[in-house]
């Protein structure tokens, strides 16, 4: 995967994206990914919705929200990845309102723990003033194949 690219200008500005590479993974089908430091610590994401989002009702698919969770629980956990990688070993979510089709989905979440090898997280997907889910995820630091790179990390606004 690319390192996040930092945006200058537009409704994105001060954010990271994480590009799609147009390499026939999973993520390309997705849209782009935004993520932001945050100065206290915590990490904000945000991505698009639009139709392909959707499942049979209108609302955002559970499989496409478990996936931005998915993908928001590795932007918390990134300035901790300059030396390893990391998988994900458990995500608990619950589903608590339905997600607007248009309308951007929102992560917020922080690091509660980290030992030699384990991170454990939580976080919220909201749009707007509603929450979509709530989750909490368990990831285990692996050692990065060799030759890959180490992404830079992105700073918080203001640093």
């Amino acid at each position: 995967m690319p390192p996040p690219e930092p945006i200058d200008d537009g409704d994105f500005a001060g954010w990271h994206r994480w590009p799609r590479a147009n390499q026939g993974r999973f993520h390309d089908l997705l849209g782009d990914f935004y993520f932001r430091p945050m100065p206290n610590g915590t990490v904000e994401c945000r991505m698009p919705t639009d139709r392909r989002h959707s499942n049979g009702l209108g609302f955002l698919h559970g499989g496409f929200l478990m996936s931005f969770i998915d993908m928001s629980m590795f932007a918390f956990i990134f300035p901790q990845l300059q030396k390893s990688g990391a998988v994900t070993l458990s995500c608990a979510t619950d589903f608590l309102s339905g997600g607007i089709v248009g309308e951007p989905i929102d992560a917020t979440g922080e690091i509660l723990k980290e030992t030699g090898k384990m991170l454990f997280v939580r976080g919220l997907l909201k749009q707007g003033d509603t929450i979509v889910c709530s989750f909490t995820g368990t990831m285990r630091k692996i050692t990065r194949p060799p030759g890959a790179p180490v992404p830079p990390t992105p700073s918080a606004a203001g640093d």
